[in-house]
């Protein structure tokens, strides 16, 4: 299995458990094993120099957090409208095609439909591992983008809804390679090296610290790594945008299927 099959099959609390609690773990586990080795009294004489550095290791690192989280947050959310816009192309060309004689807008509509089912069952599960789309849907663009250019008239009137039905085809195509490219998340290796060495060198100053009592210090390097890991886990879940337990759905797409099977000319049911 792939990382992003192993993501998908988790539930949400289970990832997050996972990525937390292993950053306590490290947190707290090497603060202790310091501890034990070296003793209260050895560590404590670094507290003068380690408490100065710690605190500009602990802004240097929040944002650097704060950048990447509202960065992927960002195109979270672009990828999302990007989504709704794509699913909005597909009914305005839907309804547009009523504007072409009825033969050809018979045609446009066929096809429209099988590109826009093979979108919603073809295109998704695909994306949740990681795939930049299918071959079913791709196979499908082209046949209806083929109808599209086929239909010819010497009619000025018709010129209109031509060339409407063109351009929405252009942005549903536009929309479509917007979709895939957002696939593999945004954050590239390079970024992710650095948020993790950072994310282990954060975690691990604690250990240069150390107080008499040992109950009241686990709870804070335990609380610090919470910190931590929580926002590493929402960095992780918001890169993916099409996988992972809370991802965005072909729910747009399949509600405007079902509207393309049951309206009219009017656009009543």
């Amino acid at each position: 299995m792939t990382g992003l099959e192993i993501i998908n099959a988790m539930p949400v609390w289970l990832l997050a458990s996972l990525v937390i609690g292993a950053s306590v773990a490290f947190s707290v586990g090497l603060q202790l094993a310091v501890r034990w080795t070296f003793g209260v009294k050895v560590i404590a004489t670094n507290h003068e120099v380690a408490g100065f550095k710690y605190a500009v290791v602990g802004v240097a690192y929040s944002v650097l957090l704060a950048f990447v989280v509202v960065g992927v947050w960002q195109e979270f959310e672009d990828t999302k409208h990007a989504v709704d816009a794509e699913a909005e192309r597909f009914y305005n060309l839907y309804r547009n095609s009523y504007n072409y004689p009825e033969a050809d807008g018979a045609k446009i509509r066929s096809a429209l439909m099988v590109y826009a089912v093979a979108v919603r069952d073809d295109d998704w599960p695909q994306m949740e591992i990681g795939r930049h789309g299918s071959k079913a849907a791709s196979e499908a663009y082209a046949k209806l983008s083929y109808t599209l250019g086929q239909i010819q008239s010497n009619d000025l009137a018709l010129m209109p809804t031509i060339l409407h039905g063109i351009d929405l085809l252009q942005q549903t195509a536009d929309l479509r390679l917007e979709r895939l490219s957002d696939v593999g998340g945004h954050m590239t290796p390079v970024i992710w090296g650095v948020l993790v060495l950072g994310g282990v060198i954060t975690l691990a100053y604690p250990a240069f610290f150390a107080t008499q009592k040992v109950g009241p210090q686990v709870l804070m390097t335990a609380g610090l790594a919470m910190i931590v890991g929580a926002t590493f886990f929402l960095a992780i879940h918001l890169n993916f945008p099409f996988s992972g337990p809370v991802h965005i759905t072909p729910d747009p797409i399949d509600a405007v299927i079902q509207r393309m099977k049951t309206e009219g000319p009017v656009g009543a049911e």
